[in-house]
């Protein structure tokens, strides 16, 4: 048996196809160090590689037992979370439409809602099937190609709603959010830098130029909020980057620049605004900002956050609070506003709970990706995490009557875009958690498999 028919064989016994390549790379490389180890010592090529083979063990049982190792692992516990939270938000949300609809607010069709639901979860759980590194190799095309359909659609079949041209209209009536199609880059994006390794200082300005579509694209949509939390999450996706030594850089200085920018440019921008700005982007971050005093466009956003400030006061730990407390036909959209008004009918106690599986989730997303030996799945996992934890604290912070964004939180808010949206995210995540044992980063020294070379073995 050569060295060719051993590695066949070998890997005929991984079930896995993914793990394949990288296995017989990595096998390949073991039996020629090997080789070249008895070669030393006066063995010809022939007898030397036969001696290698002859150490490596029988191929059928070498293969058995790296099948065990890499393959495909489920998730389950974090499908079982997603599902748990699937399930309690549209429960929340229909209580919470049924108690609005009474108290002579506008109700909105949980029908739909569930359904979106259900195909989100389909979707996900194709996703999460399908191999995420393929991305990669097309990443720049599938960035450019979603970037001129978001901008061909709002050219040729947007819909303006409250004054925001953010929508695209679709067959059958329906349409989608633009703004909740961006975070659709936030993978792509992962994947357009992970082609950029080993490049030098050309990989800053590169990655900023392909920050700008998605951010002009969310301005351009009159949501500035939109645009932070995509500078803050590309950013903070180019920052790990370069802390993770992708690129041929001074890390810790680049790393120390890319940090400062993400505080001050916001902190800049907001000034210029305030100063320099027009009537209508004033009054629009102060409605994000939202005072307590005021008028204009934030004076029914300041009145919204003294309700929910009077509601947290009056509610009570388990159970309805205080008859007197508003409801929720008083707050302007019920699903911005879910968590209070869980706390409102059913307690604080029910609202934090919710919240805390929330959070959990997208921490242990999170920790996952940032443990990822393929650096692909790394960023790409890290960034959708990092996308859904900044909605979600602004999202709390809404609900604790701090400020009002009115942005969009996984889960929580209604939506068939949102939902379709998160749950592809998820799916990417769940993939990415699913491949971590069959999809290693190839590495220039040591073993990805666990096993000792012989070479080293004989050293020591």
């Amino acid at each position: 048996m050569n060295k060719e028919e051993y590695i066949r064989t070998l890997t005929e016994q991984i079930r896995c196809k993914m793990a394949r390549p990288e296995v017989a790379r990595e096998i390949g490389d073991h039996i020629e160090d090997q080789t070249r180890a008895f070669m030393g010592e006066g063995m010809s090529r022939q007898e030397a590689e036969s001696a290698a083979l002859k150490d490596m063990g029988n191929p059928v049982d070498a293969g058995v037992e790296l099948d065990k190792v890499h393959r495909p692992a489920m998730p389950w516990g974090m499908i079982a979370l997603i599902i748990a939270l699937s399930v309690l938000s549209c429960i929340f949300q229909y209580l919470l439409n049924q108690k609005s609809i009474s108290a002579g607010g506008d109700g909105c069709s949980m029908g739909r809602q569930i359904l979106f639901t259900m195909c989100g979860i389909l979707a996900m759980t194709g996703v999460c099937f399908a191999d995420y590194t393929r991305i990669a190799a097309r990443a720049r095309k599938l960035m450019t190609g979603l970037i001129l359909l978001l901008i061909l659609g709002r050219q040729f079949f947007g819909l303006t709603a409250n004054g925001a041209d953010r929508w695209i209209a679709m067959p059958g009536g329906q349409a989608v959010n633009v703004l909740l199609l961006l975070m659709l880059t936030v993978p792509l994006y992962a994947a357009v830098l992970y082609g950029y390794r080993g490049k030098g200082w050309s990989v800053i300005w590169k990655g900023v130029l392909w920050m700008v579509p998605g951010c002009w694209i969310a301005v351009r949509c009159s949501s500035i909020w939109m645009a932070c939390v995509l500078f803050l999450t590309y950013l903070a996706m180019l920052g790990l980057a370069v802390w993770r030594g992708w690129y041929r850089l001074p890390g810790k200085a680049v790393f120390a620049g890319i940090c400062t920018a993400a505080v001050l440019l916001p902190v800049i921008m907001a000034v210029l605004i305030l100063f320099y700005g027009d009537d209508y982007q004033k009054s629009r971050l102060l409605f994000y900002l939202s005072p307590l005093t005021g008028s204009g466009p934030q004076d029914m956003i300041s009145y919204s956050m003294v309700y929910v400030r009077e509601i947290l006061g009056k509610s009570r730990l388990v159970g309805a609070g205080d008859a007197m407390v508003p409801d929720v036909s008083f707050l302007p959209e019920l699903s911005d506003f879910l968590l209070v008004n869980v706390a409102r009918y059913y307690g604080i106690l029910a609202a934090v709970l919710l919240s805390g599986l929330l959070i959990f989730l997208l921490l242990r997303f999170l920790r996952l990706s940032l443990r990822q030996r393929n650096q692909l799945g790394m960023l790409m996992g890290t960034g959708c995490a990092a996308v859904f934890l900044i909605e979600a604290v602004f999202y709390f912070m809404n609900n604790c009557g701090v400020m009002y964004l009115g942005n969009y939180c996984p889960f929580f808010s209604y939506g068939g875009s949102g939902a379709i949206v998160m749950y592809l995210l998820l799916g990417i995540m769940l993939s990415i958690c699913r491949y971590q044992n069959t999809a290693p980063e190839r590495r220039t020294a040591g073993s990805l498999f666990g096993i000792r070379r012989p070479v080293e073995k004989m050293k020591g």
